[in-house]
């Protein structure tokens, strides 16, 4: 019976050093995944934690509290690397090295704690200050670990961190910001017809007719394509026909506000929808260009092209 127990609480004790031995052999198997992290503080810190894993899992406790620090660090290493667990702090909490012995000791952690800080604020925090984050959790629970006993170590792991510190602060001070990332300007619609556009009448119709030639077709669907790749929601589009001042007044009303309707019929079938249409007819008003001469001769008529015309406008 006897043989039995022994044998029995030998098993047991190798089964436990079996599961605390492959904390180590687990970090050093995540290492190379955390070594192809892109963002190199965060890189930095599963590194770090997964070194604090093999580290803390080579320790003879005799803390129980702290037995599991290894476990928890790898589990921390696995954080920063997929996120897949919770991060646990390995320490209680920061229990500063008693002053009157340990000056030396309370100095270099004032100095590791500055340089996180500095580091948190730096668009230049790197790969050693990822390192730097985990290395000081690890010096905090060293001095946690044994406070209030006679059992008083952790130099190692704040000269550890101290050290790293010290590069990391120079790597701060030699840090140029990466320029601002410039904010694209607003993208400000404007419509085609933001200002008025005058189409010849010449152009698009034939002498003395309302029925747009295929050259004016091509002229109002190239408009209308404008208006469709501005993306510009037309609430109003106005439409005024104007003619020479040759021929009578009702004449020159009527075909005015014919040609601008045949214009307006074009867009809708281009697939212009503004909210409406106003289509007018104007006749000889507001000519653009005076001509000296009674009669139609060529000469007057091609001096007064500018006012046959139909002007398109939106708002």
């Amino acid at each position: 019976m006897k043989k039995t127990l022994i044998c029995g609480a030998l098993f047991a004790a190798l089964a436990s050093a079996h599961a605390f031995a492959s904390v180590g052999g687990d970090a050093q198997a995540l290492m190379p995944v955390a070594q192809k992290i892109a963002n190199p503080y965060q890189r930095g810190l599963a590194e770090g934690w997964l070194e604090i894993a093999d580290r803390q899992d080579s320790h003879v406790l005799v803390s129980k509290v702290y037995n599991d620090a290894a476990a928890r660090a790898l589990n921390n290493g696995r954080h920063f690397i997929d996120g897949s667990v919770p991060f646990q702090p390995i320490y209680g909490q920061k229990n500063w090295p008693p002053a009157e012995t340990r000056d030396k000791w309370v100095k270099a952690l004032q100095e590791i704690e500055r340089t996180n800080q500095r580091a948190s604020q730096s668009p230049c925090r790197g790969e050693d200050a990822g390192r730097l984050s985990a290395l000081t959790d690890e010096a905090w629970k060293e001095q946690d670990e044994t406070h209030g006993t006679h059992w008083v170590h952790g130099w190692e792991s704040i000269e550890r961190a101290q050290k790293l510190a010290q590069t990391v602060s120079k790597q701060l001070d030699q840090c140029v910001p990466p320029p601002p990332v410039p904010v694209p300007a607003p993208v400000v619609k404007v419509s085609p017809l933001a200002k008025p556009v005058s189409l010849s009448a010449d152009a698009l119709f034939d002498f003395d007719s309302a029925v747009l030639k295929p050259e004016g077709q091509r002229m109002v669907g190239a408009l209308a394509q404008q208006i469709r790749d501005s993306g510009v929601k037309l609430k109003v589009l106005r439409i005024d026909g104007y003619t020479d001042r040759f021929g009578s007044v009702a004449h020159n009303s009527k075909l005015s506000l014919q040609r601008a309707q045949a214009v307006e019929k074009a867009f809708q079938e281009e697939g212009i929808a503004p909210e409406r249409f106003e289509t007018y007819g104007r006749g000889a008003v507001e000519a653009v260009k005076v001509c000296p001469g009674a009669k139609a001769t060529p000469a007057v008529v091609a001096c007064l092209a500018p006012n046959r015309r139909v002007k398109i406008s939106a708002q």
